[in-house]
């Protein structure tokens, strides 16, 4: 889903409220310490959990249990870890970076003011910023006249508490990008090559400044996509630190030379809704960075899931390495009350598996600035009753079924894929299928029926053990 118009709006997705309870049996082994990554750390406590239902940008989470855990109570888990940090190089699976909707941000001069774009990250390798792609969109309330001339620089971090461009030296690199004649309406992707002077640290966090230098900002202009959650559901990178991979929009009178004053679109969230970037960093030395959820299935009713007992869903994935891995996460929410069965399975050999249990519907739709409406959902967190060694170059599906008369909604996203975003930035290392008339198809946001791309994936996560 593409929110139209105005570069000050988005749809996205988080935790919820309700009671759900999680269940996973240790047969066949002794029951396991949570795993460590599923510590909650923000704020004056750690809690150990070993299923937490969890709470958005506010408000208390959901009630949890397990057979071989705590019972938590009003978890609300936020993100701490950094980008390259051992913690974050952990987490295995699509659902690192998730999407309700797609929203704009206008680079020119929109709806009376001058706008810019900062696109914040922590490099991840030291090298010098070769080139970029980007997710642009022409159309109405996207461009305008000839889309202008794109100005990118790379920036370091001022340091400061907002984190917020350096601007006042020289870039590290700079790059022009002139769109053109790209067919109005249409999507518009392309690698725009840097000229860099200076290298870029790991472990520092660095600014991508866009801006329009064509004369008549106002008649020419065009827009970056971005991937957006609600606020009612978690941030789009649920487990990062907000300053690790966010969007700042600038904003200033038109022809001023006053400072612009910047918004940061994860941490603040705009109209109800938290922006983070659709872009691909590469550098000279060939290391790859960032994030390509490309498009949504969380538009409800026309796009989502809801799964029912005989309609189970997988994560087909096959690594290019070995993984031995203690939890998994998944974000959905139990439209009619009962059990979700997990496992995790090699051909017809069954891993693991367990039970996330709700004892009440927790569903619900989110209104959005338009007319449509998306999935709230929550992350369950589960620590597996036993570890699973998953094999490079071998195939392994993390598969969901509800139970009974329990029904659950899931909402799949394009991955980027198919429009030049290359691994790690497009998670390739599996794919989403569901299970229709008895044969497993490509899941799809359009169609049902029919198999749909290979580009598409579930909201999961896989746990490295330490």
């Amino acid at each position: 889903m593409r929110i139209p118009a105005s570069s000050r709006s988005v749809n996205p997705s988080s935790c919820r409220t309700g009671t759900p309870r999680a269940t996973a049996p240790a047969t066949g082994s002794r029951a396991r310490a949570p795993h460590p990554l599923l510590r909650a750390t923000a704020g004056a406590f750690a809690l150990a959990l070993a299923l937490t239902s969890c709470g958005g940008g506010g408000g208390g989470g959901s009630d949890a249990s397990a057979s071989n855990g705590p019972t938590i109570s009003g978890s609300n888990q936020t993100g701490s870890y950094t980008l390259g940090s051992a913690e974050y190089k952990r987490l295995y699976g699509p659902g690192v970076y998730r999407q309700d909707s797609l929203g704009n941000t206008a680079v020119g001069i929109y709806k009376g003011q001058e706008q810019i774009v900062s696109d914040r990250f922590r490099a991840t390798s030291t090298g010098h910023l070769e080139k970029v792609r980007i997710y642009w969109q022409t159309g109405d309330g996207y461009s305008s006249g000839n889309n202008g001339v794109m100005r990118l620089r790379l920036f370091p971090d001022d340091g400061s508490s907002q984190h917020l461009p350096n601007t006042s030296g020289t870039p590290l690199a700079e790059a022009s990008f002139t769109p053109g004649g790209a067919t109005y309406g249409r999507s518009l992707f392309a690698d725009i090559n840097f000229n860099a002077t200076q290298p870029m640290q790991a472990g520092q966090l660095y600014h991508l400044v866009i801006d329009n230098t064509d004369g008549s900002p106002a008649q020419n202009y065009i827009s970056s996509n971005n991937a957006v959650t609600n606020d009612d559901n978690a941030r789009p990178a649920r487990w990062l630190a907000v300053s690790e991979w966010a969007t700042l929009l600038g904003t200033r009178s038109p022809g001023s030379n006053a400072a612009f004053s910047w918004q940061d679109l994860v941490q603040t969230p705009l109209r109800g809704n938290r922006y983070v970037p659709v872009l691909q960093i590469t550098t000279r030395e060939g290391t790859t960075q960032g994030a390509s959820p490309m498009e949504s299935g969380a538009v409800d009713p026309d796009r989502i899931f809801t799964l029912a007992s005989g309609h189970p869903i997988r994560e087909r994935f096959t690594p290019s390495a070995n993984h031995q891995i203690n939890a998994l996460s998944v974000a959905t929410a139990a439209k009619a009350a009962g059990s979700l069965h997990w496992r995790i399975l090699q051909g017809d050999n069954e891993l693991a598996s367990g039970n996330i249990d709700a004892a009440q519907a927790n569903y619900r739709t989110l209104d959005t600035d338009t007319a449509f409406k998306v999935a709230k959902s929550d992350w369950y967190d589960v620590n597996l009753p036993n570890p699973v060694t998953l094999q490079a170059g071998q195939t392994y599906d993390v598969e969901f079924e509800p139970q009974g008369s329990s029904q659950w909604v899931f909402s799949v996203t394009r991955n980027g894929s198919r429009n030049g975003f290359t691994w790690p930035v497009a998670f390739t290392e599996s794919h989403a299928e569901h299970r229709q008339d008895g044969q497993w198809i490509n899941a799809s946001p359009w169609t049902r029926e029919s198999s749909g791309r290979s580009d598409t994936n579930w909201p999961v996560v896989l746990h490295d053990a330490q």
